[in-house]
């Protein structure tokens, strides 16, 4: 019963609406040549919202929810760009201190029981608007009130609402909303004493609110304005006696597409009248619910037909003025399968719940989401007349106040045609982003660009083709630049963060960019993209496509304009699923990896595990060997970084370039991508060079991350040192020597009476490698102080890399090994040379 009762409360609230024929209208073809013209004399300020927010389903959403996917509703919400958020369905009910219903009675419940501590409370609310910088509005549950029915005290709510008001100035929140209910006329508080009762109570809670934070204001909530209802908010705003900040308006148009998209304008959401000196709001604006109102069965808010009347209402109220803030509802109307015991299918809004409760699938765009993105990303300071030749094209259109930056978002309601765009003259370059799917009943459908890099613009006329059943937002601009724009600074996902296959890209603004070309791919080198699309001029882009989920992607973003496009360097990220325990990251101080003598170890506070090492000069280099399928080798990229080559089992080496204007700490410079399962070995040198905007040679190398895509555990558990390598001490007469045919084409070489090599290794076995030849002696090998062996390295044939000496199976530990020079030699060797050349430890 409880679930039921959605359904009783809508009827309550919006009784007055009427009830539309079954029947659709017979759609006529749409014209094939259309043109719009934007008059850019008529520029005049927007004195209204330039940006809408929606409602958030508190007690529908989890935790598990919430977080599912790297935070696939996170990712989504802050990519909608958002100018306020509205907490929110079941707040009326809900004790934001323990997270359970104050009054069981008035809470309608969903994916969470009860007593559920797992919704997403006020907590987690105002972290997610303080992280986005999105204006909180926040619900007193006045509705609990024993007097409207409910099980709690005016001293309780009183209470509740104090210490609301306190934790959110105390998180650092200035300005936030709070609304006295939601909809009370629907709970016992239809009667005009009950109206002034209500209004009675609003000088106290606007004393609360405003004893938290000056600026926190307190919003009075109208019911619906039609004959019934007028003198109840007469009386309700009468008994206040002013003591709110702003008024409250819901508004609602039960019109599918069929109905919607018959009308020109959008006249069936008219505003409420205004109450001068307040602040208006218009909580809930819901367009294009259902095709056919009194059929619960067939909503289709979460397609494109919807999202697409939700734009064009929301444009036209934006062009109103009406409203200083609106938000849409349903941002989040909770799917039928959580609510109710009557079917599974068509759930509503931003998210399709139902494929979450009943599958786990994060199915996430949706047309209200994209209406959010293209609405908030694209209405800047002014707005234009614009005008289309047919009814069936709407066009509105904003402009910046440099009067170089245009907007033209064109809504196409029926079949493909051919515009003509008559724009000031002024604007010499185009590009476009479009919203459009298989049909208008598309539940998934795509926003990607649409004119790729922008097009010419001559004379103030551009001529597109465009798709049937679409929203086209052209972009123009004054672009004349000869100059190439400097590249972007990535700035999310972080450097091989755990990111989301919803996952929202954004970068830093760069001057003299028009438009930005964001990649991503699963190649380090960023061929065969996944996303390869153009954003305009937005620096927030999420992907219109899920991602794959359990793997390591590579992005980039391009700044592009007349002059072309500069890229910034491809980072990394990972999707969620990739199990942790199939990476394993190690660090550049690991004795599993080869080192030259000429790096300079260091604390590095940003680095992996907070050091790195360097080194600038030719020739020096590190080495690993690994287990798996993939590694990737981290480090810091900066002006003051240079050129390396990096080869990969012996084979051509890549130059590999670390420099960067801006700097970046533990960046991905290079990336073998997928190798056969197997052992792999990884050498990096460092060349000594750099490119043309380095101050620098350096090579700063930080850690190892290794992968296994085979359903393993990748391994680092074997090492090859080089004689010369860093941890290894000479005494006595040795010779460094180029040796074709030896590891590295070097070896060490001494026939000195006792000269020696020693080093230590933490491990089980050691096997030496070395030079025989018809000039070399005998060498004593000695394990951990004691002489093991006498190895004879003659060989009447020259033999590069010839197994010495095994040390067999030892105790796990830390184990020395010496090479001793003891000058003798058999008596068929030419001398008495001893060459060494290597040792692999494990």
């Amino acid at each position: 019963m409880k679930k039921r009762r959605i359904l009783s409360g809508l009827l309550a609230a919006l009784f007055t609406a009427a009830v539309l024929p079954l029947a659709a209208p017979v759609r006529a073809l749409g014209p094939s040549e259309v043109t719009v013209t934007v008059d850019g004399a008529s520029a005049r300020p927007i004195g209204g919202a330039r940006r809408v927010g929606v409602n958030i389903e508190m007690s529908i959403t989890s935790d598990e929810m919430w977080a599912a996917d790297g935070n696939w509703m996170e990712q989504t919400f802050a990519a909608g760009s958002l100018s306020m958020m509205r907490w929110g369905y079941d707040a009326w009910a809900f004790n934001w201190e323990t997270e359970e219903p104050l009054s069981p009675a008035r809470y309608w419940g969903g994916l969470n029981t009860h007593d559920a501590a797992g919704t997403f409370g006020l907590r987690e609310f105002i972290d997610f608007c303080k992280r986005q910088s999105i204006v909180p509005f926040v619900m007193i549950p006045l509705e609990s009130l024993d007097t409207f029915g409910g099980e709690a005290t005016l001293e309780q709510i009183q209470d509740l609402t104090a210490s609301m008001a306190r934790y959110i100035a105390d998180q650092g929140i200035e300005l936030c909303y709070f609304d006295m209910g939601n909809e009370v006329w629907n709970h016992g508080a239809d009667g005009l004493d009950n109206a002034r009762y209500l209004g009675g109570l609003y000088p106290e809670f606007q004393r609360i609110v405003k004893q938290a934070n000056p600026n926190f204001r307190l919003v009075l909530q109208r019911a619906p304005e039609n004959i019934l209802w007028n003198r109840w908010n007469n009386a309700l705003v009468e008994a206040s006696g002013g003591a709110f900040d702003a008024y409250d308006d819901h508004r609602y148009a039960f019109y599918g597409w069929d109905k919607y998209f018959d009308k020109d304008g959008d006249d069936i959401l008219t505003p409420g009248k205004p109450i001068e000196g307040k602040e208006a709001i218009l909580g809930e604006c819901d367009i294009g619910w259902t095709p056919i109102q009194d059929n619960w069965a067939a909503g289709h808010v979460r397609d494109l037909g919807g999202g697409m009347a939700l734009l064009n209402a929301l444009l036209d109220m934006v062009n109103r003025e009406s409203y200083d803030q609106i938000l849409t509802w349903p941002s989040h109307w909770p799917s039928k399968a959580s609510i109710t015991n009557d079917g599974m299918d068509n759930a509503f809004g931003w998210f399709d719940l139902d494929a979450w409760y009943l599958t786990g699938d994060t199915q996430r765009f949706t047309g209200p989401v994209l209406a959010h993105r293209i609405l908030n990303q694209n209405v800047l300071d002014n707005t234009l007349e614009a005008s289309s030749t047919a009814p069936t094209v709407r066009v509105f259109s904003y402009e910046n106040t440099g009067a170089d930056d245009l907007r033209v978002i064109v809504i196409n309601k029926w079949d493909p045609t051919t515009l003509t765009l008559q724009i000031p003259d002024r604007y010499r370059m185009a590009d476009a982003m479009v919203l459009r799917g298989e049909s208008v009943w598309d539940t998934a459908p795509d926003y990607v660009s649409h004119l790729g890099a922008g097009v010419p613009v001559s004379g103030g006329v551009l001529r597109d083709a465009i798709p049937g059943e679409c929203v086209v937002v052209y972009h123009f601009t004054t672009d004349t630049a000869d100059a190439l724009p400097a590249a972007p600074t990535l700035t999310a996902p972080a450097e091989n963060a755990v990111g989301s296959t919803a996952q929202t890209f954004a970068w830093q603004a760069v001057p003299g960019a028009v438009n930005y070309h964001l990649v991503v791919s699963a190649s380090p080198d960023l061929t065969d993209p996944i996303l390869d699309t153009y954003t305009g001029p937005n620096t927030l882009y999420q992907a219109s496509q899920d991602l794959p989920d359990a793997a390591v992607l590579y992005w980039t973003v391009s700044a592009v304009n007349a002059a072309g496009e500069a890229a910034a360097p491809a980072r990394s990220f990972q999707t969620p699923g990739l199990d942790a325990a199939r990476v394993l990251t190690v660090d550049e101080s690991s004795d599993f990896i080869a080192r030259s003598g000429g790096w300079n170890l260091q604390r590095s506070e940003k680095s992996y595990n907070g050091t790195d090492m360097s080194a600038q000069s030719a020739g020096e280099y590190a080495e690993f060997t690994f287990t798996g399928t993939q590694a990737r080798v981290l480090g810091i990229r900066g002006d003051w970084c240079g050129l390396a080559q990096i080869s990969v089992d012996g084979g051509e080496p890549v130059t590999v370039d670390t420099y960067s204007a801006v700097r970046e700490d533990q960046a991905v410079l290079f990336d073998t991508g997928e190798l056969a399962p197997g052992t792999h070995t990884v050498l990096l040198r460092v060349l000594g060079e750099k490119s043309a905007g380095s101050i620098g040679c350096w090579i700063e190398f930080d850690a190892v991350q290794l992968l296994d895509s085979a359903g393993n555990d990748p391994k680092m558990d074997t090492a090859v040192w080089n004689e010369d390598d860093a941890r290894v001490s000479r005494f006595s007469i040795w010779t460094h020597q180029s040796v074709e045919g030896c590891y590295h084409g070097d070896d060490l070489s001494s026939s000195t009476w006792k000269a020696h090599v020693e080093f230590t290794f933490t491990g089980t076995n050691a096997v030496l490698r070395g030079l025989k030849a018809p000039w070399c002696g005998t060498a004593d090998i000695s394990v951990d102080g004691t002489v093991a062996a006498t190895v004879d390295t003659y060989a009447p044939e020259l033999q590069s890399q010839a197994v010495w000496y095994d040390t067999g199976e030892l105790p796990f530990g830390t184990h020395t090994i010496r090479i001793t020079v003891n000058g003798a030699k058999s008596s068929a060797s030419q001398g008495r040379w001893v060459e060494w050349d290597t040792v692999t430890w494990r």
